[in-house]
Formats: structure tokens, C-alpha cells, sequence
């Protein structure tokens, strides 16, 4: 059975599988703090009709009945768990709520009322996956069924994983590797972008360092497979240094340098607990080796104590508490990074989860969104075919003034191509800001009269017209076939999906992007293999992936490859730990020069890719979030073709502009914020994005507690100048049509994680091809 199933008649194709994302907590929640009657009330005042006196007492009624829902859920004991797994130091505001009176609204009652809503409205309202508070569920589409088949499980999750985080596992590591007795087992290795020819050493955009023969041999050999007794005993046997000791210090010498890493080697991926295991156990001196166990089970032991405290907050807080204990006892460093923040904390361990359900989803949904995603999809094949056609250029460009002094190096390329990448006229943002121009055009946005409020057009109408506005008929590098969108369905209940009584949206489309090959998604699917063979059919046998430097932003234990398969290459960039040595290319090895018309790279090996397409991993990063449909106007309307919305309706102001900043109590800010939701004709609920923000937060502008919380976030954005944006967006699908039910019928917001295969191939050099001859330095040389 083919592993793609046809989009209609349009040519794109679904994969059979997908993933289905969901909050943690039933979408309902969300209305707890809502408050229309006060609403009404201070609407009524704004008006000039109302009385300023009921309405005070209305908020004071509202905010008393808020402030009993909040000590309501800080005694959930699922609120209480999740929270003790993002924040610990949180329970100390969950508990100050227990222990206060709800009717003694003092500041500091007010800031844990505050700080419990924002980790309320994300467990309610934001479909992540993080944690049992966002599982992951792999279902399948099945066109050989109308409807939908959905059979939740008695629990909300079905499994869960507790995972080391690879910092903490590196902190202990470096930790031992601060021994010589230790160290002195586990194998040097240079910078995975560094190779040694004869007796200099390459480096990105420098001349070779010479070195002498000591220095060539020691460094040649260091291969990340050599342990260092070894290096150093052969040192010594060839007469290169005096004592084996000196081989360390040379070693040590490197390292200070820059140019070796000298220790475990661990990758930043959930294998890396696996790794360690293996480093300790090549530690050839059996007395040092139990020591280093001894510290390793502790930890280990600690973190299965926390994995079987599940489901139960109170073990859950001491069991974290002793991992933290152990592991600053094993390490004597803090067991916390980017502490109390909410998006970025990072402790010793996470978990993940896979949500108890098994569903299938049949023609009805595939039909309906056939022919309006492929007008996307259309778009995104344009703007992969226009970055891939400027990036090209661009390295055509660096290429030809490199060659002038010599072969050309990939490491020098792909340094000097980082900064034009990713600045303001850069090919990435030419061609984004080109795609927004394109779609007003097909769109007809420039001609839409004032307050439009929902723009609804046709697919088999633009299905000509799009082909001219966004005129490509093939990707821009081998793995842009493959696109990434998230979907929602707005739908009561699987029975009104069943019905047809539904409407689909579009939440995001990643271009070029491969969502499935992600730790986080595929250590849960049935069979992860299948997932591997599924990507070799659409791209070929071989990948080659970049090993990024820590400081890459999108590079986490979670979110790292998941699908790497035996014939894969990794590339060598920059400093970075992990390296696979068996895989591992160093782009200083690589040249690049021209087969025909089309810049290769070529490994030691002889093996080619095109150059564009070792770029694919870093243009699929920075395309993330450069896939926007609709320019920065104050207000865009829905849009929807056929029943799919591929745009929500949006407003655009600053912090400075909106009326939220300044307000000094709690009346005045109410006030406010329903002031300004009546002068932009806002709808209740919605979601809100301030610029100083990590990521949207859920507003329901009738709810007193919300209104205190969006005029905290503008006062602080306020501090950093008027002009932090703020982006409000409608709430779309409501929570009446979270049609994901758990056992007890209860729905949740959920989204579609989708992979679309392009029926066009990249035309040029075939992947890790070996075809063609030798390339040239310069286009047309001998």
C-alpha cells in the first residue's frame, strides 16, 4: 500500500499518516473566567447608558467568582502536575491561592491569579506537544471511508516517556571529564568542521594553520573513535613526545584552542543517555569506571523515580526534587536552565506522551480539502522555486569570487552565506515579501471595500488564476517536495464531522519542511521504520544533515532528527557537540565546483549533492515563519475558499496605540480593554500576540482576570517603547468545536499535523549521486 494518498484530481498527494496534536485539558475551560455579564455592564457605561455604580459592583461580583474558579483549579491535581513539570516554583503561587481568601484581592493574590491564567489558557487552548498536557496520537487518513472512525481510551494518555534532557547529560559528563582518570578513556576528536591535510589543519575562512609533526599526527589521529591513552601511548612509542603525559597536555593545548573537543561527546537528542552509557562503559580502569556508574545510576534511578510518579502531583514535586538533588550532587551545578520561564524552562528531564485514542479520518475531510490546499500548496512550491533560484545565485556568486584563489571549500561558502541569508533584502525575505504581494493580487485584497469582514472565494476559480500569479512548476531544491501544514477542524462532535458539518483551517504551512522526521513525533508512531522508508520513496535513500552548533535556536533534545537512516551523511558546520564519526563529513573536506551548470558539493568520497540542497535544512528553518499570506495591515479579513479558512481575521496596532498602558487599578484597565475592543470591532474571544512575547496568548475580553492580564503584558511591552507590536487574531475554531472528545465526551482543541508530497521533482543533480564529471572551479573550465 502506497504510503500517499491523492489530493482529488490536483496532483499534490497526503501522506497516509498524520498527527493530531491536542491540548491537555478540555477546551471549556477557556470560558471559566469569561464574564459577559459585566461586560454588558461596562459596555453599557462606555455607551453613556449604564450605571457606573452597577457596573462596579458587577466586576467587583465577577472578580470575586473568578477568583473562586482560580482556587478551583489550583487544587486540580492535573493543573498541579503540569505545572509541576513546565514551573515547580510555581506551586508556591498555586498554593498561596488555597491558602487566601478569594475576596481579599491584594496585589499579591492578584499576580498568582494572573500567572495561573497564562499556563490555564495554553493547557486549555493551544493544541503543543509537550508533556501528557499536549500528547501526540499518529492516526491515519482512510479515503476508503466517508466519515470518521474515533475510539478515545479510558485515560488521556496511553504512554508517557521520561527522557533526560542532553544538557543535563553533558553537565554530568563534563563533569567527570574534569578527571584525567576519566578522561583520558574517551576519544579527542577536532571540530567536526576541521580536517588535517599533511600538516596543516583547515579552518572556515582562514589560511591552514601549519603545524608541526608532532602537532599533524596527534590531530590526524584525533578521530573521535581514539581514546586518548591511546593517542598518547602512540605519541610516546613514536618518540613524538618524552612521556605519555605530554601527549594530555598537548591535547589539553588543542582545546584551549578551539580546534578539539575532549570528552563523552554527547548528542543533543534523547540517544544521548544511551551514548553515555557506552562512554562509561569504555572507561578501561574498572575502579574509576564504577565510580562514574555509581554517579550515572543515581541519576538514573532519580529519573525513573520521576517517571513513576505519574498521574500523582505530590510524588511528582519530591521526585523532581530529588533528581534535582542528585544531580547537583553528581555535579555540583544547578539542575535548572532559563528558570521560571515559561516556554523556555529547562530541567533535568521532560516527558513526552502519546494520547490514548486511535482515529482515522475518511473522505469526507480529504475531499474538502483537496482542491483549496492545493492553491497554498501551489504558492509554496513558487516560493521554494524563488528562494532555491536567489540562493543559488547568491552561492554562485560567493563561489566564482572563492575560486579565484583556488579550489573552493563548502566551509568557506556556507560561512559567507549566512548573513546575506538572513538580512532585510536578503533572497528569503525578497521572496516572502514578493508572496504577500502576489496573494493580494489573486486574492484581490487592494480592492476589498473598508471593514470586510470575510472574504470567501472559490478553489476551482483561482485554481487558473494561480498558476499565473505564482508561475513555478517545480520545487526549488530535491527535499522542498515535501510541505508541512497544520489543519483544524471546527466541528461539534466526530459525529457532526461525520455529518459534513464542519469547517477546516489552515494554521500554518511550513514549506520544505519534514515534521515527521522529529523526535518528539516519532518515537511514538507504531512503527517509525515504515516513516523512514515513506521519506526514501519521496527523496531517495540518502540525507544529509547538518549537525548544528548549540547555539542553534531550533536544535533540542525534542526536536532533534528522528528518522535517521543507515546511508545518511552528517555535516559539520561549525563547533558543536554530538558528532556521529561514522557519518560525520567535515566541510572543510567538501569542495564545491560546477557540474554543467548546477554548483555540486562533493564529499571525500566522491559523492555529490547539489549545493542548494545542502543548504535544504537551514532555508526550511528560516522558512518557518516566512510563509505569510497577508501583509501587516491594521486589519485583514478571513478569508476562506471553499470550506478551508486560510486566513484568520486579524487587527494590528502597538502597545502605544491600542489604550491598554497606563491604567492604574483594575476598573480603568476593564474599562479599557472593552473600549478598545468596541472601537476596532473586536470579537470576544480571541488571541493576542504581543511583541515582547515568546508566543500568542488566549483572551476572552468579557473575563475581568484576562483584561488585568493583557494590560500586565502591554505595560511591560509599553516599557520597551510604543511601537512592540500587537497582533490580535480571532479565536477560530471556538470551543464549542473542539470535536476531539476525551472518554468523558469532554472536547479538546486539537490540529492536524499534515505532510504533502509535490508530484514535481527538483530538476538538476540527483542526491548523493556519483554521477557526472569531476566538477570544475569555474562554469565552463577544463
Amino acid at each position: 500500500m502506497s504510503h500517499l494518498i491523492p489530493l482529488g484530481d490536483t496532483g499534490w498527494s497526503v501522506w497516509r499518516d498524520v498527527v493530531l496534536r491536542s491540548a491537555g485539558f478540555p477546551a471549556a475551560g477557556l470560558d471559566r473566567f469569561a464574564a459577559p455579564g459585566v461586560a454588558a455592564a461596562a459596555d453599557a457605561v462606555l455607551a453613556g447608558e449604564g450605571s457606573t455604580d452597577l457596573f462596579g459592583k458587577a466586576l467587583g461580583v465577577a472578580f470575586l467568582e473568578s477568583s473562586v474558579v482560580a482556587g478551583e483549579i489550583a487544587a486540580d491535581p492535573l493543573l498541579r502536575e503540569a505545572v509541576t513539570w513546565q514551573n515547580p516554583d510555581m506551586l508556591v503561587a498555586l498554593d498561596g491561592l488555597l491558602r487566601t481568601d478569594p475576596a481579599v484581592r491584594n496585589v499579591r493574590r492578584r499576580k498568582r491569579e494572573s500567572s495561573l491564567l497564562r499556563y490555564w489558557q495554553r493547557y486549555c487552548g493551544k493544541a503543543e506537544t509537550i508533556g501528557f498536557f499536549g500528547p501526540v496520537c499518529w492516526g491515519v487518513f482512510d479515503p476508503a471511508h466517508p466519515g470518521v472512525q474515533f475510539r478515545p481510551g479510558a485515560g488521556l494518555v496511553a504512554r508517557r516517556q521520561v527522557v533526560f534532557e542532553a544538557w543535563a547529560l553533558i553537565e554530568y559528563a563534563d563533569r567527570l571529564a574534569d578527571d584525567l582518570a576519566v578522561r583520558r578513556w574517551w576519544a579527542p576528536m577536532r571540530q567536526p568542521h576541521l580536517t588535517v591535510e599533511e600538516r596543516r589543519l583547515r579552518w572556515p575562512l582562514h589560511p591552514p594553520i601549519e603545524l608541526t609533526a608532532t602537532e599533524a599526527r596527534l590531530l590526524a589521529a584525533c578521530d573521535g573513535r581514539t581514546p586518548a591513552v591511546e593517542l598518547a601511548r602512540r605519541l610516546h612509542a613514536e618518540g613524538l613526545v618524552h612521556r605519555a603525559d605530554d601527549g594530555y597536555l598537548l591535547l589539553d593545548r588543542w582545546v584551549d584552542r578551539g580546534q578539539l573537543s575532549w570528552g563523552a561527546n554527547l548528542p543533543i537528542s534523547p540517544d544521548a543517555e544511551r551514548v553515555l552509557a557506552e562512554r562509561i562503559a569504555a572507561i578501561g580502569d574498572d575502579t574509576v569506571r564504577a565510580g562514574a556508574t555509581a554517579g550515572f545510576d543515581r541519576l538514573r534511578a532519580a529519573r525513573d523515580t520521576v517517571a513513576a510518579a505519574a498521574g500523582d502531583p505530590d510524588r511528582l514535586v519530591t521526585a523532581l526534587a530529588g533528581l534535582s538533588a542528585e544531580f547537583t550532587a553528581v555535579t555540583g551545578r544547578p539542575a535548572t536552565r532559563h528558570r521560571g520561564q515559561m516556554y523556555a524552562g529547562r530541567t533535568v528531564c521532560y516527558e513526552d506522551s502519546a494520547r490514548d485514542l486511535e482515529f482515522r479520518l475518511g473522505a469526507t475531510v480529504l475531499d474538502a480539502l483537496a482542491a483549496p490546499l492545493a492553491v497554498v500548496l501551489q504558492a509554496a512550491r513558487w516560493l521554494t522555486a524563488e528562494i532555491g533560484a536567489g540562493v543559488t545565485t547568491l552561492l554562485s556568486e560567493l563561489h566564482d569570487e572563492l575560486a579565484v584563489d583556488g579550489p573552493v571549500r563548502l566551509a568557506d561558502i556556507w560561512s559567507l552565506a549566512q548573513g546575506t541569508l538572513v538580512a532585510p533584502h536578503g533572497p528569503i525575505a525578497t521572496a516572502a515579501a514578493d508572496l504577500t504581494e502576489r496573494w493580494a493580487r489573486l486574492f484581490g485584497l487592494r480592492d476589498l471595500p473598508a471593514g470586510c469582514v470575510e472574504l470567501r472565494l472559490s478553489a476551482a476559480d483561482l485554481a487558473g488564476q494561480v498558476h499565473a500569479v505564482f508561475p513555478a512548476d517545480r520545487p526549488g531544491w530535491p527535499s522542498a517536495r515535501l510541505h508541512n501544514p497544520d489543519v483544524q477542524i471546527a466541528a461539534a462532535s466526530p459525529e457532526a464531522l461525520d455529518r459534513g458539518e464542519f469547517l477546516l483551517v489552515l494554521g500554518e504551512l511550513h514549506p520544505a519542511a519534514i515534521a515527521f522526521d522529529s523526535a518528539v513525533l516519532s518515537m511514538f508512531h507504531p512503527d517509525p521504520a515504515t516513516l523512514r522508508a515513506d521519506l526514501d520513496t519521496d527523496l531517495g535513500p540518502a540525507r544529509l544533515r547538518v549537525l548544528w552548533p548549540e547555539s542553534f535556536p531550533r536544535r533540542t533534545t525534542r526536536t532533534t532528527y528522528g528518522l535517521t537512516g543507515p546511508t545518511d551523511r552528517e555535516l559539520g558546520i561549525d563547533t558543536a557537540r554530538g558528532a556521529d564519526v561514522d557519518r560525520l563529513v567535515a566541510a572543510t573536506a567538501v569542495t564545491v565546483g560546477y557540474d554543467g551548470d548546477e554548483l555540486v558539493a562533493v564529499l571525500p568520497d566522491g559523492v555529490r549533492w547539489p549545493l542548494v540542497e545542502v543548504f535544504a535544512q537551514l532555508l526550511g528553518a528560516l522558512l518557518l515563519d516566512a510563509f505569510k499570506l497577508l501583509d501587516p495591515a491594521p486589519h485583514t479579513p478571513r478569508i476562506t475558499i471553499d470550506r478551508l479558512v486560510v486566513a484568520r481575521r486579524t487587527w494590528r496596532t502597538t502597545v502605544g496605540a491600542c489604550g491598554l498602558a497606563g491604567h492604574p487599578d483594575e476598573s480603568t484597565r476593564y474599562l479599557a480593554v472593552r473600549r478598545w475592543r468596541a472601537a476596532d470591532d473586536l470579537p470576544e474571544r480571541v488571541f493576542v500576540k504581543v511583541g515582547t512575547e515568546v508566543k500568542p496568548c488566549y483572551v476572552d475580553l468579557t473575563g475581568p482576570l484576562y483584561a488585568q492580564s493583557l494590560c500586565a503584558m502591554v505595560d511591560a511591552a509599553a516599557r520597551t517603547g510604543p511601537d512592540v507590536p500587537l497582533v490580535v487574531t480571532e479565536l477560530l475554531p471556538a470551543p464549542a468545536d473542539a470535536w476531539v472528545p476525551d472518554a468523558a465526551g469532554r472536547g479538546h482543541v486539537s490540529e492536524l499535523r499534515l505532510q504533502i508530497t509535490d508530484p514535481a521533482t527538483y530538476r538538476g543533480v540527483d542526491p548523493a549521486s556519483h554521477r557526472g564529471a569531476d566538477p570544475t572551479t569555474v562554469r565552463g573550465a577544463k
